[in-house]
């Protein structure tokens, strides 16, 4: 039975418990405007996911540089490697050890766990599912993660995201540093990196960006320095707004409806014009039959009076002219 429909429907937890139930193997793909997600599975556990939004798609490699995983100029040295070799970029970095598997599978793990709890947000997408496909073919890691497991994190962290969203409630806030010597609080690793990133100039979305921690744990660190007291809000940066295209006006739709009008208004003309010529020509040919006659009339008087020296009877007139 083909495993396909909305998530207005079906949610994805419910979707996914299928899919694990049955130990089944192939990729869901996930579709919602312009937002495409690809989920791998094999027997049931997830291998894998990848986000896509527009032309927008973040390469781990990509990542492991931003998060600084791997330094910019040891990542150059690969994609040297990479192009003279042809060998994929990952390959070069696992095989040649500039990382171990071990931070690559906590890698994929965590992001993993951000598709599915991006997800978990939305209200709706049509979702289908791929039996026996494969979403990284040609990828020398293998790794399985548990579905159920990830279900539980997304649904937890989709509760703590109603508290959050309330205190950060935009990407475009920037936050600036509370000195508060007298609170002696020590902040996470994670939160130290995030209050070591705060400039007065950079928003939440490019913490995201630039921390390498995604976007749920650099919301929930925002919000636990905020809570503390160790930032406030400075100010919200003004989104820019994308320039309308201009809507054409087509009158395509016009064209049956409209040279139908005009045929029936032609129509129309030519009838009255035709019945006015018409009304107006009989009584030009009366008008002329009756001068005909008049002139005749008179013509046959004058004649009859010459010939017979007296005026002719109307009853003679009559006999004459309906001969």
């Amino acid at each position: 039975m083909p495993i396909e429909g909305d998530l207005k429907s079906l949610n994805l937890s419910s979707v996914m418990q299928l899919i694990a139930q049955e130990n089944l193997t192939g990729v869901l793909r996930i579709r919602r405007r312009n937002e495409i997600v690809d989920m791998g599975f094999s027997s049931g556990q997830v291998t894998g996911a990848f986000y896509e939004k527009g032309d927008k798609a973040e390469r781990m490699e990509k990542y492991l540089v931003r998060s600084g995983i791997i330094g910019k100029n040891v990542y150059e040295l690969v994609e040297e490697i990479h192009r003279e070799t042809r060998r994929p970029i990952m390959n070069i970095i696992l095989e040649d050890k500039y990382i171990t598997m071990a931070q690559v599978e906590n890698l994929i793990r965590f992001k993993v766990q951000e598709v599915i709890d991006e997800i978990f947000t939305w209200d709706g997408g049509a979702f289908k599912f791929e039996q026996n496909s494969v979403i990284y073919p040609k990828s020398m890691i293998k790794i399985r993660l548990n579905t159920e497991a990830l279900i539980l994190e997304a649904a937890r962290r989709f509760d703590e995201w109603a508290k959050i969203s309330k205190s950060v409630a935009s990407g475009d806030i920037v936050f600036r540093k509370v000195e508060r010597p007298e609170l002696k609080l020590k902040p996470s690793h994670e939160e130290g990196r995030v209050l070591s990133l705060l400039n007065g100039h950079r928003s939440v979305d490019d913490l995201i960006e630039i921390s390498g921690l995604g976007k749920f744990r650099t919301y929930s660190y925002l919000y636990r320095l905020l809570s503390t007291g160790q930032i406030e809000m400075s100010y919200a940066k003004p989104t820019p707004k994308k320039a309308r295209p201009k809507m054409k006006l087509s009158l395509k739709f016009l064209r049956a409806p409209l040279t139908f009008t005009i045929i029936v208004v032609i129509l129309i003309i030519e009838f009255l014009i035709g019945s006015y010529v018409s009304s107006h020509s009989i009584l030009s040919i009366d008008l002329i039959n009756k001068d005909f006659y008049i002139q005749n009339h008179e013509h046959y008087r004058e004649i009859f009076f010459y010939k017979h020296d007296r005026k002719p009877s109307v009853k003679e007139v009559i006999e004459i002219f309906e001969k």
